[in-house]
């Protein structure tokens, strides 16, 4: 990011009058800058859609959301690959527009636009039409008032000052007057934290006008602010008291002056003055729910005793409690060091303790075995010899009897292994046997028209007429790639059965996988006079390979086509229910007995058959449909009546 800031230099020996002039030329050079940049960020601003009554007509709509860095209200996260928008505003503001669109049915699309610095937002905000959303921890003032409307008052708005370590601790505002001259102070242009700088030093200025005015620097990005004051063993300046807290507890090189601190009405959204939002605010930000969202999410963001330290000093109550927290840090450190040197201590000492223990332990059984030895050795020779001959046996037994169960064991499981092989080995030959009767039977007849088609070429292609030539050839292309697609299917189906197909599960859209397929299709049903409805449920999420769903319906689309006769229907439906999604995919075609559907997912029945329109098929579709499907956590069924239809129904997961 870019980072500069423009520097007031005060002269002691120069008079007021110089002193004043010259903050006049940097403000006016301030106010040229942000000109200049807003002329340029306006360029890059998305549009938005121009107001509620317009979304709520279209049922759809855009929001942009203009904002600037400032941890934990809004800020960049990289997770993996992703760049994310979050924080306290961020997930306030998902979480309103989720259930205004849940609420009025409609899909509202946020779209995040980041703005260089705090005071352009402002700006942005008091001069858009439409569906605009300003978000940087804006404090509500009557002044902003009069250029923009706000909503969803979160937060009490309290700035405290802070300053860095090496500055002293005052506990006298009169005292800190007469030394702020010492002191630099840290600001964002067009922030409270600006405005509480200029009335300090208005009431210095006040009380002790013999005393020079402290000075002021500017940086255009408020979020710079702590690092700036961490950093300068001089400097002071205002910022948001949950942001002090954050900082604070990262050991930063900072404190906070308590005796100044502005509390106002609190942070919210800001929106252009024009806007007809009423309606929905009020409806969604006062239910229940909402509230117990955002208190969720303040308590995420912020810890439920700093949250308790924001309210207390809102209500006037905890001045001190922010004074022992900060003690309370501390103390705990030192209590964590302390606990962890005892814990050393404890671990040497134990250490030295099992240590004696062990030789002590050691000696005693050396010093018994030693004098049973001497005592018995002399009379008891023969004894210790056939005792040891007996252990000798005794091990030699038992080492033999774990020998022969260890030998038991491995001869179970090489019998179980060899079972489980063998009726591996069955089902892979019973698979093969079905597989080469599949490959014989549905290759035969459409080589049997290429050898056919060939002849004719052979023996009477000088004898044709160009017509029939090309008909023939057409016929022959055709028979072709009714071959390509058999062998594509089996090379498919052989690769599933070996493990071979990738298989990348993840978070998908339905809508968008069913879309692109209808679109794919449309054309071959709009040929056969056959109409494609559908009805889909919005916002259906999966999560499953989205390629393996892609041939699934593509599959069943293909089938409803063929076996569906001119002027019919095929029906696309996709919804939740029972905690899954479900898919349908319906036609009112020639329909299958009973006897067919009971084998129709098995590899046993896998034959192919002719269309409404004599389409080729090769009968593998179905059994990959049913593997895709299982591996994705699915199931895959058929329902039809023969004369009346067919609807093949499959199932997956709603995404967490």
């Amino acid at each position: 990011m870019w980072k500069f800031y423009l520097t007031k230099q005060p002269n002691l020996l120069k008079t007021r009058f110089l002193y004043f002039l010259k903050a006049s030329l940097v403000s006016i050079l301030l106010w040229i800058l942000s000109l200049s940049i807003f002329a340029q960020d306006t360029l890059k601003i998305p549009a938005a859609s121009n107001s509620w009554k317009e979304i709520l007509t279209k049922k759809r709509g855009k929001v942009v959301v203009l904002w600037t860095r400032l941890e934990p209200f809004i800020y960049k996260e990289i997770k993996g690959k992703d760049t994310l928008i979050s924080g306290i505003e961020a997930d306030l503001l998902k979480e309103f527009f989720k259930l205004v669109s849940k609420e009025y049915q409609v899909k509202i699309d946020l779209i995040w636009q980041e703005v260089p610095y705090f005071s352009l937002v402002l700006t942005l905000i008091s001069q858009k039409k439409g569906c605009y959303v300003g978000a940087a921890a804006f404090s509500i003032t009557e002044e902003r008032r009069k250029s923009v409307d706000f909503f969803l008052n979160y937060l009490p708005d309290i700035t405290v000052m802070i300053c860095n370590e090496a500055v002293p601790l005052y506990l006298d505002t009169n005292d800190f007057y007469k030394n702020a001259h010492k002191y630099v102070a840290y600001t964002a242009t067009g922030s409270t934290y600006e405005k509480d700088l200029l009335s300090l030093q208005s009431k210095i200025k006040k009380f002790y006008p013999q005393i020079p005015p402290f000075e002021i620097r500017y940086a255009q990005e408020a979020e710079n602010l702590i690092d700036l004051i961490s950093n300068n063993s001089k400097a002071f300046g205002y910022i948001d008291l949950p942001i002090y807290l954050q900082y604070y507890q990262k050991k930063y090189n900072i404190k906070r002056q308590f005796l100044f601190k502005s509390i106002r009405e609190g942070n919210a959204f800001m929106l252009p003055k024009n806007h007809d939002w009423h309606e929905p605010i009020k409806r969604i930000t006062n239910t229940a729910q909402f509230t117990v969202i955002k208190n969720k999410i303040l308590k995420n963001y912020m810890g439920q005793k700093n949250l308790e330290v924001v309210y207390d000093i809102y209500g006037g109550r905890g001045e001190q409690n922010i004074i022992q927290k900060e003690k309370a840090i501390q103390d705990q450190l030192l209590l964590e060091k302390q606990l962890e040197n005892e814990k050393q201590q404890r671990l040497w000492l134990t250490s030295v303790i099992i240590a004696i223990s062990i030789i002590f332990v050691i000696l005693v059984v050396l010093g018994i075995y030693y004098y049973r030895y001497y005592i018995r050795e002399r009379d008891n020779q023969i004894l210790r010899i056939k005792n040891e001959e007996i252990e000798q046996k005794k091990a030699e037994i038992e080492a033999q009897r774990d020998e022969i169960e260890e030998k038991n064991k491995k001869i179970s499981e090489a019998l179980w292994q060899i079972q489980e092989q063998k009726k591996q080995l069955e089902e892979l030959n019973e698979s093969k046997d079905k597989f080469f009767s599949i490959i014989a039977h549905d290759l035969r007849s459409p080589i049997n028209s290429l050898l056919g088609f060939t002849n004719l070429l052979s023996n009477y292609a000088d004898a044709m007429t160009k017509e029939e030539v090309k008909k023939i050839s057409n016929d022959l292309n055709h028979s072709l790639k009714n071959v390509l697609q058999l062998i594509e299917d089996l090379l498919t189906w052989a690769r599933s059965q070996m493990g071979r197909v990738e298989f990348n599960p993840k978070v998908i859209v339905l809508n968008e996988v069913i879309r692109e397929e209808l679109e794919l299709s449309v054309i071959l049903f709009e040929k056969k006079e056959i109409s494609l409805k559908y009805e889909v449920q919005p916002l259906l999420m999966t999560y499953a390979d989205p390629n393996h769903i892609k041939f699934v319906l593509r599959n069943l689309l293909t089938n409803a086509l063929k076996f569906t006769s001119r002027k019919g229907n095929v029906w696309v439906r996709a919804y939740e229910q029972n905690n899954k999604i479900w898919v349908e995919v319906e036609d009112n075609g020639v329909g299958m007995p009973e006897s067919l559907k009971a084998k129709l997912f098995q590899i046993g029945g896998v034959k192919s058959s002719k269309g409404t329109d004599n389409e080729q098929g090769t009968g593998l579709g179905l059994l990959l449909c049913k593997e895709f499907i299982r591996k994705n956590n699915g199931e895959i069924w058929v329902e039809s009546e023969e004369g009346k239809g067919s609807k093949f129904i499959f199932t997956l997961n709603k995404a967490e």
